[in-house]
C-alpha cells in the first residue's frame, strides 16, 4: 500500500518544479545528447521529490538542483562510457555513431571552434564555467556548489577565459581582418 504524500508537499513541490523547470532543462540540454535531457531533468526532479526536505529556499533551491542534475548526468556519462564497447562494435558493422548535441546546435565553423576550445578545458573549469557563463550562477554559490572557496572559483574562471583566448586567438585574428574598416580605426 502507497503511502499517502501530505498536500501541502505537494503543492510546494509543485511550485518548487514550475519554479526552477525551465532552467534546469536548460542545463541538461546544454550538457547532454537532446535526447537524453528530458530523462535527466526529470531523474533530476524524481531526487528532489525524494529529498523534498533537504531543498533550501529560495534563491539556493536552483543551485541545489544544479547540483542534483549534475550527478545525475554523471551518471548517465557513465552508463554513456558502458555503452561505448556496444557503439564501437556497431561502428565496425557500418552503423554510424549518434550525433553530439553541440553538433547540432552549433552549426558555424566558428561556434564548432568555440565548442572544440570549451571541451579542451578540464572537466571542473568546464562545469564552472558554464555555471558562470552560461547559467548566470554568482561566483559565491558557484563556489558552494562544487565545495571549493569563492578564490578558487575566480581563479578557476579567470584561467579558463584566458585558456579559451589562447585556443581562440586564431579565430579573433580573422575576425579582426574582416571587420569593417571603420571598427579597425577605432571608430563607431
Amino acid at each position: 500500500m502507497m503511502a499517502e504524500v501530505p498536500p501541502t508537499k505537494t503543492i510546494n513541490f509543485e511550485a518548487m518544479y514550475q519554479q526552477n523547470w525551465p532552467q534546469v532543462m536548460a542545463y541538461c540540454l546544454r550538457r547532454t545528447k537532446t535526447a537524453d535531457a528530458p530523462d535527466a531533468c526529470s531523474e533530476t526532479f524524481l531526487v528532489a521529490w525524494r529529498r523534498f526536505d533537504d531543498i533550501p529556499p529560495p534563491p539556493a533551491t536552483l543551485p541545489y538542483l544544479y547540483g542534483i542534475a549534475g550527478r545525475v548526468l554523471s551518471n548517465q556519462l557513465r552508463a554513456l562510457r558502458r555503452r561505448s564497447r556496444l557503439d564501437a562494435k556497431l561502428r565496425n558493422l557500418g552503423v554510424a555513431p549518434p550525433v553530439e548535441p553541440s553538433t547540432l546546435v552549433f552549426q558555424s565553423a566558428r561556434d564548432q571552434e568555440v565548442v572544440a576550445a570549451v571541451n579542451q578545458l578540464k572537466p571542473k573549469d568546464r562545469e564552472i564555467l558554464m555555471l558562470f557563463a552560461w547559467e548566470d550562477i554568482p561566483r559565491d554559490t558557484i563556489a558552494e556548489i562544487m565545495g571549493m572557496t569563492r578564490a578558487a572559483v575566480d581563479q578557476r574562471i579567470h584561467r579558463s577565459y584566458q585558456k579559451l583566448a589562447r585556443s581562440l586567438e586564431p579565430l579573433m585574428e580573422t575576425r579582426a581582418i574582416n571587420s569593417p574598416p571603420i571598427a579597425r580605426k577605432g571608430g563607431t
